[in-house]
């Protein structure tokens, strides 16, 4: 193959590389898959479901005990081996082990609802992130014209005072003077743009220095493929509200565990000897027995004590979940109320953005043939910019107010 070929299959993948864009779209599937806070929640998971499983086979499998403990002088002349194999089978307890399964199970539940909610959470810093570099970025596109149009001015300025003094120096000086302004103000815009885009590419595990493109966010195609938000009736069946509901639950089986202690323990305790040790030496029995008995320890006082903590932190729970629950739909209602008003405003601000950009086109003419003063045009200039910051808080506070409402709430 010609060098030229690969020259050519080269700068096409690199324009692929450095030309692929990032959207809202693309930013939060990347967050589910990729942020660092999300794969130690899911690795919480993981954790809770092996005691989850620990739990179980612990009501289901018994403990056995192999041991062997000798003299060195034995070990010396019969060498190591068993000499006692027993399990130990629990009949009743109280509940304990059934209980502490069917809490570990409930913890297990609440650790997936809070890796859903750490996904909602870290979604909601992208996009906080993502809106603000776009808004730098357009800040600074705007200064760039800017300083183009006084960069004009000021070459048309200082030739009339070059060429016939009709105008004073101070005016030459105060448009250089506005131009080093608006200089300043784009340094820091690139300086602000680079750290939320640095920020943004971080949370979502890329390397700080990536290449990729910020997509323009579009309020209004994003309203229409939203469609039509429904409407939660009961705050039961939320995340939150599956979350509160565990807690209760979980409070409930620590009161069951506890009062587990004042019940004895019943057991079954069956073994067999290989080996017995008669003197100095271990001599061979192969001898099966089955031992039967009880064990019940009361801390007097320190038990009641327990299982009433226990049920005090039960009921903070239950009030905990019925005030929370209240507070959930509350904040329903104000959230689908606050997103048909941030769709109402989200247009409002689009036309008036569009308006200022078509009087700063306008502004721009007249500027350019003197029709209006530097003050005038940099008055156009900072109301536009005003207008376009506003315009992507907006639509910032409309992204966020959805993805809360549609993923803490569904």
């Amino acid at each position: 193959m010609k060098k030229s070929n690969l020259a050519l299959i080269f700068l096409g993948l690199s324009l692929g590389i450095y030309g692929q864009g990032l959207g809202l779209k693309e930013i939060l599937k990347r967050v589910e898959s990729s942020n660092p806070e999300v794969k130690i929640k899911e690795l919480d998971v993981k954790i809770k479901e092996k005691g989850k499983n620990k739990a179980f086979k612990n009501v289901l499998l018994p403990p056995v005990n192999l041991s062997t403990e000798e003299e060195w002088e034995i070990v010396k002349d019969e060498g190591i081996g068993f000499k006692e194999i027993e399990a130990y089978i629990p009949i009743f307890q109280g509940g304990r082990m059934v209980y502490g399964y069917k809490k570990a199970a409930k913890e297990f539940d609440m650790a997936k609802e809070n890796s859903k909610l750490s996904i909602y959470q870290w979604q909601e810093s992208s996009v906080d992130q993502y809106f603000k570099a776009l808004n730098y970025r357009k800040q600074k596109e705007i200064t760039e014209e800017t300083i183009k149009a006084l960069e004009k001015q000021r070459a048309r300025l200082d030739g009339m005072y070059r060429e016939n003094k009709m105008i004073a120096k101070s005016e030459v000086l105060k448009v250089e003077a506005d131009i080093e302004n608006n200089r300043a103000i784009n340094l820091k815009n690139s300086q602000r743009e680079r750290e939320a885009k640095e920020t943004l590419m971080k949370l979502l595990s890329y390397k700080l220095d990536n290449k990729l493109q910020l997509e323009e966010f579009n309020a209004m195609d994003y309203l229409k493929k939203l469609g039509e938000i429904k409407r939660v009736e009961d705050p039961k069946n939320t995340t939150l509200g599956k979350r509160e509901e565990l807690a209760v639950d979980i409070a409930e089986y620590d009161v069951k565990i506890a009062k587990a202690d004042l019940y004895p323990s019943l057991y079954v305790k069956p073994s067999h000897k290989f080996k017995e040790k008669i003197g100095d030496k271990l001599v061979t029995t192969n001898e099966g027995m089955i031992e039967v008995g009880f064990r019940y320890r009361f801390e007097w006082g320190g038990t009641l004590d327990s299982v009433n903590q226990k049920r005090y932190a039960l009921d903070q729970a239950k009030i905990r979940y019925a005030d929370n629950l209240q507070g959930i739909e509350l904040d329903m209602r104000n959230k689908l109320g606050e997103i048909e008003s941030l769709g109402g405003q989200c247009e409002a601000q689009r036309k008036r953005v569009e308006l200022l950009r078509e009087n700063l086109k306008i502004d721009n003419l007249r500027y350019d043939n003197e029709l209006v003063t530097t003050f005038d045009y940099l008055n156009s200039v900072k109301l536009l910019k005003m207008a376009e910051e506003d315009y992507y808080k907006i639509q910032r506070d409309l992204v966020l107010a959805t993805i809360e409402y549609e993923n803490l709430y569904k």
